[in-house]
Formats: structure tokens, sequence, C-alpha cells
């Protein structure tokens, strides 16, 4: 890979160019080389993903046109170390709304004790659905995490006598009405 230092008119270079170059840039600095050769066909899984990957783009591009979506991502980037808002846009279309971490430590089965969870992705997650199981797979209780900051706290409306050997389900989801399931034990 070739190095391009201080040339203002290729220092800008991003991308192809004709059929065996191509422009990468990283920070300020521009590189270039061959144009890598894939010499076996893509699975039916890789096509899939550039698919997707193809429609996050489109998506992206029409939905940052419109100037508080763009401020919106240029946010959601921001906070997640992301460089642009075209990143997070592309991002927040091909992930899961996943919930990295669960805290069931200050949860001990009383009215008003707390479930927290950390999402993977900061301003991804739309809404939150706990539910709480005992050991026999009973349904103690259900219902909305609230947003706190940039997790999500769930408070427990039902005394539950046995917290220990009880399980939490919690659904998640984001704007594209896809959802992502987690169960934790008590």
């Amino acid at each position: 890979m070739g190095k391009i230092i201080d040339n203002q008119i290729t220092g800008s270079f991003s991308g192809k160019f004709g059929d065996d170059l191509v422009f990468k840039r990283y920070g300020n600095k521009t590189f270039f080389s061959r144009k890598g050769k894939n010499k076996t066909p893509a699975s039916a899984e890789q096509l899939k993903k550039r698919a997707m990957f193809t429609e996050a783009h489109f998506y992206a591009d029409v939905t940052l046109r419109e100037p508080e979506k763009n401020e919106w991502y240029t946010i959601v980037a921001e906070v997640n170390g992301l460089r642009t808002a075209q990143q997070a846009v592309v991002k927040d279309f091909m992930t899961m709304p996943e919930i990295e971490d669960v805290d069931i430590k200050p949860y001990k089965g009383k009215v008003g004790d707390v479930i927290l969870m950390t999402p993977k992705m900061r301003l991804k997650i739309t809404k939150v659905e706990v539910s709480i199981y005992d050991a026999t797979g009973n349904m103690i209780e259900s219902g909305l995490a609230t947003k706190k900051g940039f997790n999500w706290e769930y408070k427990a409306t039902v005394v539950n006598p046995n917290p220990e050997r009880c399980r939490a389900e919690i659904v998640s989801y984001d704007r594209f009405d896809k959802t992502h399931w987690k169960v934790v034990g008590f």
C-alpha cells in the first residue's frame, strides 16, 4: 500500500480509480493500493449482508438530507465514538437493539427494586419490556423499563417472595421495529 504525502490533488481522493487502483483515507492521510481480488464466490450470507449494507447506505443518504435527522445522527455518532453521522445511520440500520449488560443485584423482590440495563449502542433502543418469571415459569410481573440517561431501568411493581430462583426476559426495540431478546437468571 502506497502513502500519499502533501499532494493537494490526490491527497483528498477516496474510492476506486479505474479498474485496479483504490484510494483510502485514514484520518488526514491518503493511501493507495491495488484493488483486491477475491477468488472464491460469495456465500448466500455474504450476499445478504452486502445487500443490507447497500440498503443501509441508501437509507443514510436519504435520512441525512433532513436537517433534524442529520443533527440527531451527529449526536448519535458523537456519543458512540463514531466519526460521522453517516456511520451512525449505517450502524443504527444494520445492528440489533441489543442490551449489553444487565445488573440484577439491586433487585431483591421488593416493590420498587430495580433492574438496570446498558445498551450496546447508545441512543439506539426506543423501548424495553421486562418480564420476571419464577422458577416454575409463571410470570410474576411484566412492564416497560424507563430510560435513564443512555441506560434503561425497570422498577418492580410486585412483591416476589423468592427472587433468587427467577429469570428476567428482556425485549428491546429500535426505530426499525427490530427486536432483541435477552434472558437473565437471578
